[in-house]
């Protein structure tokens, strides 16, 4: 390590760099960055990039409060030595062994041969110095000193002299020369040598104190003895000159005449560079403030003004914590800006009642201090929550608007040591609060000005924007977000007049006592409460404080007794009140007349706003009528034109419900049919919230609003049908809501119900709406009907009129379907054996009549999904969708033997007729055919050779493959076209 010494050139509220400060403390560096990472010592950083800066006096008290000891950290260079009351650390070296100690240089034996010339000299030499100070302390206020200590070691020829200077009760090396010197610490104001030259003092001259070889200082580390001479100084001892002579001898009268002349020169030296540092110390004062002032005053954004004024706060006065209150205009303070105070101090502070020493200063229009402040008689209830913060010392500046009575704020330095604050502080926070006070000024006047154009270009876009909206409720939107620029508040609300009540149509709130109000809850009526006396009175009001004025009244679930400000405008137009704009804040005193002016305006336009959208809307509502009314003139005819085309009644009245629905607004829609033969209502279709409910079965009484529209073929339209006892209770109550009931008519009475339901009170129908529904319902009626007269042509066109079967065109269609769908499916064809015989003995009657019979069991012996079909005379097909030929021969002996249990004992049948066979043959798609006739043609064969072979049996298509080549499709037996009367047999 270098044997150099960096003493202080500046004030002790300088900044130092990283390698400076290890200089001033005599280690590496990154010993320094070690020990501020570790929290040992404090830093600044002074700009984004994170340089760091160290205030020499924190680099004094860090040394002060070490114990004597600077022990680096492992990562500290081999070369650092820390040094301490003892003597400095032993560092290991390279292997780990300890390191050989410094000695002193060589130096002379004794003082001089003739101390008397060489106290000439040095006298002469320390004048010089002295003349030359000015020059040199311009740049560094103490290198007069160290010119001077190493004029004294030069001439005097000794391995070391040190000036210590006297700070408190602590000696701080002020300048060396000679072996050692950056090893030095502080001591204390007791220590050894030092102390003795003080306390042996007079006021009139210095005292030369001979330490002895056996001196403790810690500088020396090897032998000789300790000189020590208190250095005179304008209010008492400047400090002490200590030198150290490598011999043992004792000091002779003109030594210590030598010694007290060095001891002059070097008070003379210290006075003239005092005085210049004093001067160097202001001009960097005023450097500082003028930097300061420039950052500060080139910011127009009040919050980043006043975080920068904590920040210079702490750096130029050297504070552990800093804030900066500001008034506000109830006259509670709060803290705007802050750094290193805790949240419940700050909370204590801001919630603070009674006279403080913050008062005082307000009062004196100048800082005050207090050292020991919770001692303090005028620290009142802080006391608790200074001691709890734990500082010691506190200033407060008040921050002054010229000769305004009422201060802005307060700037408030704390120390956790005690901290008697000097003039020169004092005057420097003075300055910072003023340069402080005139920047909050400026940067609030900018705001105002910003604030007061903001206003005059949202009024203009509010005229315009007003202008374009049609709507009670986009205009209250639109006033509640313009007003949001131009006025500050927590809560908006824009009242409209209907009727007797003012009801909100916009609302906004900003922060929790406001956010959960609801429309419901702000309802008031005309003249009750604030915002009704705005109303009836037509006055804009502005109220400072709500709770205090007896107008008011607290909205039912919002918090008693809340301090909250108050604007309150009517919307007049044409001396007609329209409605009240109402704006709410937290806090007393919110609200500025200025404030008023602007709500007024603003009413102004809303009521022009809210007229022209009065009179659109009833513009809008007459053309949605008409609208309306076209639209359900085009809806009924293109209903009509698909009651015209459809004849299938699900499809009809699935369409009725999609397109009344649609036509008429409803929460459900219902469309029931009457049962022709139990005479009750069954549900066909609904559509809506309740969809299931309408979908139930009815109670065998029948009670409620449809069954009566049906008994009485009687249209119903019920306002409200919670007061209707027609109306059924849906889950064992009634509900709130308004229901349209129409008929559809028959020839003969009404054949069912059309039902819409709108839920909610007040949600009622209108006429127009029921007799566009009844309209509806009397072309769904002509539907049904026609659908019904279709179905009942279709089934005779589908049918053999004599068994009531599906007719053999009809057997022939399904087949095929399931042919093309390539569905499998296998089929028995049944042959009456020997049915001519019963035409014969007992006439064409008595056959008809058997016929039927034989359709009948048939039917009955067939499954419910199988077909059953008059084929011919007397022959009849079963079609088995969905069948494989392994499964049909039993299907189909059953089906034989049902034929023949038709007559017999029993049956009523006797004579010849009373024994009846049948053949039966069956085939298979696509086992036995791939088409139509294939299939046909190998039932046909089957059930030829079970009659050839003597019928009463069933016979396969495999076994009609034997007579392939013999057969071909038969045309089945004719059927009579008229049936005959049935006869008794």
């Amino acid at each position: 390590m270098a044997d150099t010494l960096l003493l202080p050139t500046r004030p002790s509220d300088a900044t130092l760099t990283v390698t400076k400060a290890a200089q001033v403390l005599g280690v590496h560096p990154n010993t320094i960055r070690a020990w501020s990472d570790a929290g040992r010592l404090r830093y600044y950083r002074i700009n984004p990039r994170g340089d760091r800066r160290y205030r020499l006096g924190d680099l004094q008290r860090f040394l002060a409060t070490s114990g004597g000891t600077l022990d680096a950290p492992p990562s500290a260079p081999p070369g650092d030595v820390a040094v301490g009351r003892s003597g400095p650390a032993r560092p290991s070296g390279p292997k780990g062994g300890a390191r050989a100690p410094i000695r002193i240089d060589d130096a002379p034996p004794v003082l001089s041969a003739d101390p008397r010339d060489l106290a000439i000299r040095v006298a002469s030499e320390l004048g010089a110095v002295t003349s030359r100070a000015i020059e040199t302390a311009a740049t560094d206020p103490d290198a007069p000193l160290r010119e001077a200590v190493q004029a004294i070691r030069d001439l005097t020829g000794l391995p070391l002299v040190v000036a210590w200077r006297l700070e408190a009760d602590r000696f701080v090396p002020a300048a060396v020369a000679g072996s050692g010197r950056s090893r030095l610490v502080e001591m204390p104001r007791t220590f050894g040598v030092m102390a003795a030259a003080l306390d042996a003092a007079r006021p009139d001259r210095a005292a030369v104190v001979d330490g002895g070889p056996t001196a403790a200082l810690s500088i020396s580390l090897h032998q000789g003895r300790e000189i020590a001479c208190a250095v005179p100084g304008d209010r008492g001892p400047w400090g002490v000159l200590v030198l150290v002579t490598p011999g043992s001898e004792g000091l002779t009268p003109a030594d210590r005449e030598l010694v007290a002349v060095a001891a002059t020169g070097i008070g003379q030296v210290a006075a003239v560079s005092a005085a210049l540092g004093d001067v160097v110390h202001e001009l960097h004062r005023a450097e500082a403030l003028r930097r300061v002032a420039a950052d500060i005053g080139s910011r127009l954004d009040l919050a980043q003004i006043l975080q920068g004024v904590v920040d210079h706060a702490l750096v130029l006065l050297g504070g552990d914590r800093a804030a900066l209150f500001l008034v506000e205009p109830d006259g509670s303070r709060r803290i705007a800006a802050s750094h290193g105070l805790s949240a419940s101090y700050q909370a204590a502070v801001e919630h603070l009642e009674g006279r403080t020493l913050g008062h005082a200063a307000v009062a004196a229009r100048m800082p005050l201090f207090s050292v020991g402040y919770r001692d303090d008689p005028r620290v009142g209830e802080l006391r608790a929550a200074t001691i709890q913060e734990g500082f010691d010392t506190i200033c407060l500046a008040p921050l002054l608007d010229g000769d305004e009575p009422e201060a802005l704020g307060l700037l408030a330095v704390y120390h956790d040591r005690p901290h008697p604050w000097t003039a020169d502080e004092l005057d420097t926070i003075a300055a910072l609060a003023t340069q402080a006070g005139v920047a909050i000024k400026a940067a609030r006047t900018y705001d105002q000005l910003a604030t007061w154009t903001a206003q005059l270009q949202s009024i203009q876009q509010l005229g315009a924007r007003l202008n374009r909206l049609t709507s009670v409720r986009e205009i209250g939107n639109a006033i509640a977000t313009e007003l949001r620029q131009l006025i500050d508040y927590h809560n908006v609300r824009v009242y409209r007049l209907y009727g007797p009540d003012l009801i909100p149509v916009a609302m906004q709130g900003q922060v929790g006592e406001y956010v959960d109000e609801t429309p419901e809850m702000l309802r008031i009526e005309y003249g009750k409460g604030i915002t009704g006396w705005v109303a009836e009175h037509r006055q804009a009001v502005l109220l400072d404080d709500a709770d205090e004025d007896p107008r008011t009244q607290t909205i039912a679930g919002t918090v008693d007794d809340l301090d909250e400000s108050m604007l309150l405008a009517p919307m007049l137009f044409e001396d007609e009140v329209l409605g009240v704009l109402v704006l709410s804040k937290l806090g007393l005193r919110q609200f500025r007349p200025d404030d008023l002016r602007l709500l007024v305006i603003y009413a102004s336009f809303a009521a022009q706003a809210m007229a022209n959208a009065d009179a659109t809307e009833r513009l809008r509502e007459q053309s949605a009528a008409l609208e309306q009314k076209v639209r359900s003139q085009r809806e009924l005819l293109r209903l009509t034109e698909s009651i015209l085309t459809t004849f299938d009644i699900p499809s009809l009245l699935e369409t009725t419900a999609d397109r009344l629905g649609d036509l008429v607004g409803s929460d459900n829609i219902a469309l029931e049919l009457v049962d022709p033969t139990s005479g009750r209502l069954v549900p066909m279709t609904a559509r809506g919230v309740d969809a299931s409910w309408f979908l139930k079965p009815w109670d065998a009484d029948q009670h409620g609003l449809a069954p009566w529209v049906v008994e009485h073929n009687q249209p119903q339209l019920v306002l409200e049908e919670f007061g209707d006892p027609r109306v059924a209770l849906r889950d064992g109550e009634r509900t709130h809501g308004s229901l349209i009931c129409v008929p559809l008519r028959g020839r003969a009475g009404a054949i069912g119900v059309i039902t819409l339901e709108r839920l909610g009170q007040g949600r009622t129908f209108t006429e127009d709406e029921f007799e566009l529904v009844q309209l509806f319902a009397a072309q769904v009626s002509i539907g049904l009907q026609n659908a019904e007269a279709h179905q009942a042509i279709e089934h005779r066109a589908q049918t053999d009129v004599l068994t009531g079967l599906l007719n053999h065109g009809t057997f022939v269609e399904r087949m095929n379907r399931l042919i093309v769908a390539d569905e499998p499916f296998s089929l028995v064809m049944l042959d009456l054996d020997r049915f001519k015989g019963v035409n014969d003995g007992f006439g064409h009657q008595a056959g008809d009549r058997l016929l039927r019979e034989v359709a009948e069991s048939i039917v009955q012996a067939a499954r419910e999904t199988d077909a059953v079909f008059r084929y011919g005379g007397d022959e009849f097909v079963v079609l088995l969708p969905g069948t494989r030929a392994s499964e049909v021969p039993g299907i189909a002996e059953r089906i034989r033997s049902a034929v023949a249990e038709t007559v017999g004992p029993g049956t009523g049948w006797r004579g010849r007729a009373r024994a009846l066979e049948a053949s039966a043959g069956t085939a298979s798609f696509p086992d036995d055919g791939s088409t139509a006739d294939e299939v046909l043609l190998a039932a046909d064969r089957a059930c030829f050779v079970a009659k050839r072979s003597g019928g009463g049996r069933v016979a396969t298509a495999a076994e009609g493959l034997a007579i392939a080549g013999e057969l071909t499709l038969q045309t089945p037996t004719p059927i009579d076209s008229v049936p005959a009367e049935g006869v008794a047999v």
